[in-house]
């Protein structure tokens, strides 16, 4: 019998200590939290208190503040309101906001504004949020702003920051991720001189793999106990079994306030103990831990410079968050299908996909096939208004073309199922975990998984298409 879900005090995994001699602006936080009608949680009250304490001068004591927390702890809440709280210490100060990628800053901080600073009784302090695309502020009456941005070396050149936040720092490699910081670093130089304030910046995430460079690297200077960085860790120990729902409850610092038992319940069965341990217990996964196992897939390359010849199917797909999307060709020789990112068939965004897809379809006389749910939606909304000739795809024929190319990987001792090295694929095929439908169907998880699959859905569903062909097929692509 799993304990009822209560509120309880959880000790962090290793945070920074609270100061008692030293003040703190953690209460002007939560009074802005609660103003927002978000009281902060006793996790988020202890970690306000702790980065935000100031010397005697009354300046943060703190440049850096790394934050990594399991999921559904109220990260987003805190970061609001510590970025609003910034932005009302004074005029002309600026607040910013960054994650993954421009489009997921974005979204998020359009989320936060809208969602939360919209209803809340400080909404007057600030004219109406600036929604426009590339424009997007909040703009207080003392001139002070809250805004995104993307993360590129570049986005804040010649911009002011008194706050930075970077959001899902799990993401990024070690070379954009400390290009990033450095373009912060340049923008918040002289802002202690103007402001008479140090400027702070926020690096929250979930821990990642063992391949998030970046976020690893942050978090071995901050654990090694670097005076001038915060640290507020939490999430289960390297010997809990992430099955354990009791153990990674007691653990998990919103449990009891923000989520109850039935959601580890079932978010363990969605997303197999492998990614449930990274997100419910903020447990750093290795490379090993695939769904796809990492010699079958290697087995499956397809290093060939022969061109293959045989019926021709597309497949495309949008990531989460639209952080990317993909075109995939497949080929069915006999009884094996080969597939191909195809040339200019990978990139951000999802723009181009279209005209790109309409592009091949036409070259080669060939259908494609594309989920009418799901991140992909509106691409499918798009093909079918542009008058592609669209392979039909049902919810089932979605988990079964999963199931299949699974099954064709691990085929021994030939599988069926073989690809063209491409980066984001192979990406993809490490990354991606499973999302159980019903009873025993699954698909491709796309929000489990620690980045972008879209690569490997494009071609699950192009290897679908080119064994659901229409009795008319195209020339060969190759």
């Amino acid at each position: 019998m799993h304990s009822r879900p209560r509120p309880q005090s959880v000790e962090p995994r290793q945070s920074t200590p609270r100061n008692p001699d030293r003040a703190t602006y953690g209460g002007h936080l939560a009074l802005v939290a609660s103003a927002m009608g978000k009281p902060l949680i006793p996790w988020q009250r202890q970690a306000g208190d702790v980065a935000l304490e100031v010397d005697s001068d009354g300046r943060f004591v703190y440049s850096d503040v790394v934050m990594t927390v399991q999921r559904q702890c109220g990260k987003t809440t805190l970061d609001l309101a510590g970025s609003i709280q910034n932005a009302t210490m004074g005029k002309g100060r600026r607040s910013w906001y960054t994650a993954q990628s421009g489009q997921h800053a974005t979204d998020k901080w359009r989320e936060m504004v809208e969602d939360d600073w919209a209803q809340s009784l400080l909404a007057p302090i600030a004219n109406k949020p600036r929604l426009s695309n590339g424009s997007e502020a909040l703009r207080f009456k003392t001139g002070s702003t809250f805004r995104p941005h993307p993360p590129t070396a570049d986005s804040l050149h010649s911009k002011q920051v008194d706050r930075a936040s970077i959001d899902e720092a799990w993401a990024f490699s070690q070379t954009d991720g400390q290009a990033l910081v450095q373009a912060i670093a340049g923008a918040a130089g002289s802002r202690s001189m103007v402001t008479g304030q140090r400027p702070q910046v926020w690096i929250e995430s979930t821990e990642g793999t063992v391949d998030s460079t970046f976020f690893n690297a942050v978090l071995e200077r901050a654990r090694a106990g670097d005076p001038t960085v915060c640290l507020i860790d939490y999430g289960i120990g390297p010997d809990v079994d992430p099955t354990d729902l009791d153990a990674v409850a007691a653990a998990h610092p919103g449990y009891g306030y923000l989520f109850d038992m039935q959601t580890l319940v079932d978010n363990l069965q969605r997303l197999g103990p492998g990614e449930f341990a990274r997100a419910y217990g903020n447990r750093r996964t290795g490379a090993t831990e695939r769904t796809i196992p990492l010699e079958a897939w290697k087995r499956a390359a397809w290093t060939d410079d022969t061109k293959p010849e045989g019926p021709i199917a597309f497949g495309a797909a949008i990531g989460v968050d639209n952080v990317d999307a993909t075109i995939v060709a497949a080929v069915r020789v006999a009884g094996d299908i080969i597939v191909t990112v195809v040339p200019n068939g990978h990139g951000p965004g999802s723009d181009w996909v279209i005209p790109r897809l309409t592009q091949l379809c036409d070259e080669f006389d060939a259908p494609a096939a594309i989920d009418r749910v799901g991140p992909s939606a509106t691409l499918f909304d798009a093909a079918e208004r542009a008058k592609l000739n669209l392979v039909p795809l049902t919810s089932s024929g979605v988990t079964a073309a999963a199931s299949n190319v699974l099954a064709w990987v691990t085929t021994e001792p030939k599988p069926k199922f073989r690809y063209r090295p491409h980066a984001a694929l192979d990406s993809a095929a490490e990354l991606a975990t499973r999302r159980w439908i019903g009873d025993g169907a699954w698909t491709w998880g796309r929000r489990a998984s620690v980045g972008s699959i879209s690569a490997l859905e494009a071609s699950t569903l192009a290897a679908w298409a080119v064994d659901h062909l229409p009795e008319k097929v195209g020339m060969q692509l190759f």
